[in-house]
């Protein structure tokens, strides 16, 4: 809580607030210097107050899930946290965008949500930055092994082995920095039954008509199977690396031959699995943002030109128009 040490109940409740998926900003903006630090409320749903939202827009305008499924919401009585709640719903990717960008969150809470997700977002870093590494690594001693020297070649086998390690590392290092996380997340990859073959099945014949598509938020299946790609891929990839590593010499050249083979295929796997995560969370939504800005310039051309034509703003014949009204 502001600028005071939380009691327990506090604690657990904005936990919950923040592990849920559901918009969190109207929540945290009640909790900024209205609710009382040593408050007895048992529970997160019981905050309620009468602290209303400025309607600045600036949470609708950071939110993912509105650029995903509104594109962009411009008539201003929608630009409030209630809206946006009305919105995402159940498919909150629990970033925190809205609560960072809120002038009414307290500056102690921004920081607190800022921090409660911090081991994830650092293992994907580590994730992200050790898969650019050894898929580096590996193109090069795969494709470009015969044309370089002994010395470069001992060297990328180097950074290959040392970035391998680093890969194994990272679920390591996620369970052992945040636990709880840790449990929470392997317990949403895990929890697997027949609504993923329904989602399956949506997902595909949504992509040939232009019906509602499926569930978009956290722990979806098709989450759940990148998730699943990336755990299998670097379970097979450390095994037959570690196989090929070590006991190499020892090995035929048939069975050599068929560790290469499977290392390779996971590789490909993988580098597949990245190149469309990637354009789907940053290419995706940096195309829209685009659109966004190309078509509000077109629009603000449209009403430059029109004023200059009739001499009077737009905006302002409109206003004067509804006041006659």
């Amino acid at each position: 809580m502001p600028r005071l040490n939380p009691l327990p109940q506090n604690r657990e409740m904005i936990t919950k607030i923040l592990d849920t998926p559901s918009s969190p900003v109207a929540m945290f903006r009640l909790l900024s210097g209205g609710v009382s630090p040593n408050n007895l409320l048992e529970n997160s749903e019981l905050i309620v107050g009468q602290k209303a939202c400025l309607a600045c827009g600036n949470c609708v305008d950071a939110c993912p899930v509105v650029l995903r499924e509104e594109d962009k919401i411009d008539l201003q009585v929608h630009r409030t946290s209630l809206h946006l709640e009305i919105i995402v719903e159940e498919s909150c990717l629990r970033c925190y965008s809205c609560i960072k960008v809120c002038p009414q969150v307290d500056r102690p809470l921004k920081l607190l949500a800022a921090k409660h997700r911090i081991t994830e977002k650092l293992v994907h870093a580590w994730i992200a930055v050790v898969y650019l590494l050894t898929a580096g690594t590996g193109i090069f001693l795969n494709h470009f092994r015969g044309d370089s020297s002994d010395f470069l070649i001992n060297l990328d086998s180097t950074a290959h082995k040392i970035g391998a390690i680093m890969w194994l590392l990272a679920p390591v290092l996620f369970y052992f920095f945040d636990k709880y996380h840790f449990k929470r997340t392997m317990k949403g990859i895990l929890s697997l039954g027949t609504h993923d073959f329904t989602w399956w099945k949506e997902t595909i014949k949504a992509l040939f008509s232009k019906g509602k598509r499926p569930f978009q938020g956290e722990y979806n299946s098709g989450q759940k199977t990148w998730y699943l790609v990336v755990l299998g891929t670097m379970l097979v990839l450390g095994v037959s690396g570690m196989v090929r590593w070590i006991w190499a010499d020892s090995l035929s050249t048939t069975t050599l031959n068929l560790i290469i083979w499977i290392h390779v295929l996971a590789a490909y796997t993988i580098d597949i699995s990245f190149v469309y995560h990637f354009g789907r969370k940053l290419l995706t939504r940096s195309v829209k943002k685009f659109r966004q800005i190309f078509r509000d310039s077109l629009i603000l051309d449209e009403q430059t030109r029109q004023d200059q034509r009739e001499g009077t703003p737009a905006s302002l014949q409109k206003t004067t128009m509804v006041l006659k009204s």
